[in-house]
Parts: C-alpha cells; structure tokens; sequence
C-alpha cells in the first residue's frame, strides 16, 4: 500500500518510460532525472524496461558503428552509381 502510494506521488508509470526514451535521447531536465531515479528505485517494472532499452540501445550502436565504412572511395562511389542507374533502366 505505502509503495504504491509512493509510485503514484512520485511519477506514473506511463510518464517514467516516456522520459527514460527522452533521456536516451538526451533532454530532460536534472529534476526530472531525480524523479526518474526515485521512480526507478521503487518500481521494479519500469527499472526492467529501463535495463532492457539500455542493453538494445548498446547492441544498436554495436551494429551501426561496427559494419559502416569510415570512407568511401570515388572509384566505389562511382561503381555504386553506374550499377544504380543500369538497374533502373
């Protein structure tokens, strides 16, 4: 009774996730940080959501910065337009 007394003054549940995607995205405020760090402390299902969308956010960036190239080439550029326009013709 008193947790969920507790969950329900400090921030829903609905508005934790919100701002844990906005804080991935990097806007919130310091105070709604703190609200967010208190929600987190008593509420067992959003901490979960928060560790599951930081271990995906992690793989993402794994994924996209490990298989992108750092340069392209005019020559690799210049292959990449004649076999595009082949194809479209």
């Amino acid at each position: 009774m008193v947790r969920r007394l507790i969950h329900i003054l400090f921030m829903p549940c609905r508005q934790a996730t919100l701002l844990i995607e906005k804080r991935n995205a990097g806007s919130i405020t310091s105070f709604q940080k703190i609200r967010l760090s208190a929600h987190l402390m008593i509420c067992k299902w959003c901490n979960a959501y928060n560790r599951k969308i930081n271990v995906m956010e992690d793989l993402m960036k794994k994924i996209f910065t490990q298989d992108a190239p750092e340069k392209f080439n005019k020559t690799d550029l210049q292959l990449f337009k004649d076999k595009l326009k082949e194809k479209l013709k």
